[in-house]
């Protein structure tokens, strides 16, 4: 597995699965316990993303499992439950 610093992704691009384009990292928040990681808060143009609306400061926060794969940006997959 490769390791990525939280500071080196600021900014980097997100991209759903299907190619749309959602907006860039702002933040990771992780758990200080185990170091897993918890939300990416993107900062994103669009009011809600996957039915996830935007927070008072203007930001998405979505689950960080749903990151598939991190290359020149990041890659997330919807939600099961949007998906229906």
């Amino acid at each position: 597995m490769q390791t990525v610093l939280a500071s080196k992704l600021s900014d980097t691009r997100v991209v759903s699965t299907d190619g749309q384009e959602l907006g860039t990292i702002h933040n990771i928040t992780c758990n200080t316990l185990d170091g897993n990681l918890r939300q990416l808060v993107i900062d994103t143009d669009a009011q809600e993303l996957f039915g996830k609306e935007q927070d008072g400061d203007g930001y998405v926060r979505l689950p960080a499992d749903l990151i598939e794969s991190l290359r020149d940006h990041l890659i997330i997959r919807p939600p099961d439950e949007y998906l229906g």
